[in-house]
């Protein structure tokens, strides 16, 4: 299934010369908004001496599909193109908008390379699988009590191995197994994204979970690799026939338990998938946790 994006381009002009110029892909969302990366022309204030009231990272659209862009201003698509200038305090800015269709799993992926966390290492809000969760205040009693925390993915450490935008770039990515059924391998992924940054560390999460031996963090960078990399990564495609029939949503992440000296799935020869929800707006809520052995 294939998802219709729009691709953004922006120039800054002064004098009739660029200045600044970036490019990114974003979900087209009818009476929703999108984010865009936080680099010149899109964010202004760098080139525009910190005048807020023409931060461009915001791109809404209305419901009957138009682009409102620079506040007041609302543009229609024609044949997939939109073309819009503005004059800014005598600075030219020029944006492109294109719609495009991306297929559900894009054409690269995010390994993630894992570490063991040295004994006084602060990793409290570094991305990481296992150990201790940092988190939001509104999330800290969410999940479960039998709940194990997986992961947390700090998302500015994806920015430049996502040109898609396919993840967000900003805040965290949290993903709790509902443990309930372990060891059945039928269980539940929670997945929550918070755009603002975590202030509570939880001490001791996985100590009393049912999966025992989850208490070490292991650190995560990361690293863009080609769509079929076999490992544990973020996005790209499946490293085995789990979705044959196609009925899932893009690949979210894969999880390999031969990168990691842990008892969660050890005895598997196979991966742990999550796949996103089908839908934008649910596209962390609805996500869909396989495991699948070989």
């Amino acid at each position: 299934m294939e998802k219709i994006f729009v691709k953004v381009k922006g120039q800054a002009l002064k004098d009739g010369v660029v200045i600044s110029e970036a490019e990114t892909v974003v979900p087209y969302r009818r009476g929703g908004s999108v984010q865009l990366p936080d680099v010149t022309p899109f964010n202004t204030n760098v080139w525009l001496s910190g005048d807020d009231g023409y931060n461009m990272r915001w791109l809404s659209f209305t419901e009957d599909g138009l682009v409102q862009y620079f506040y007041s201003d609302y543009y229609a698509f024609e044949y997939g193109r939109i073309h819009a200038e503005k004059e800014i305090r005598g600075e030219k800015m020029v944006f492109d908008f294109t719609l495009v269709e991306l297929e559900k799993n894009p054409d690269y992926a995010i390994a993630l390379k894992v570490r063991k966390a040295l004994p006084e290492e602060d990793v409290d809000a570094c991305s990481k699988f296992f150990g201790n969760p940092c988190l939001p205040e509104y999330l800290c009693d969410k999940y479960p009590d039998d709940s194990v925390f997986f992961a947390q993915i700090r998302c500015e450490d994806l920015k430049d191995l996502d040109p898609d935008c396919r993840l967000p770039h900003e805040g965290y990515l949290y993903f709790f197994l509902d443990a309930e059924m372990y060891p059945s391998e039928q269980l539940y992924m929670m997945v929550d994204y918070c755009p603002e940054e975590p202030e509570y560390v939880v001490d001791d999460y996985n100590l009393d979970g049912n999966i025992k031996g989850l208490n070490d963090s292991y650190v995560i960078t990361f690293e863009k690799v080609d769509a079929d990399y076999e490992g544990t990564k973020l996005l790209g495609r499946p490293s085995n026939d789990v979705d044959d029939e196609g009925n899932k949503g893009g690949l979210l992440l894969q999880y390999d338990p031969l990168d990691f000296d842990v008892p969660f799935l050890s005895s598997c020869d196979g991966y742990a998938f999550v796949f996103f929800g089908k839908t934008y707006e649910k596209q962390f809520s609805d996500a869909d946790y396989v495991v699948h052995r070989s």
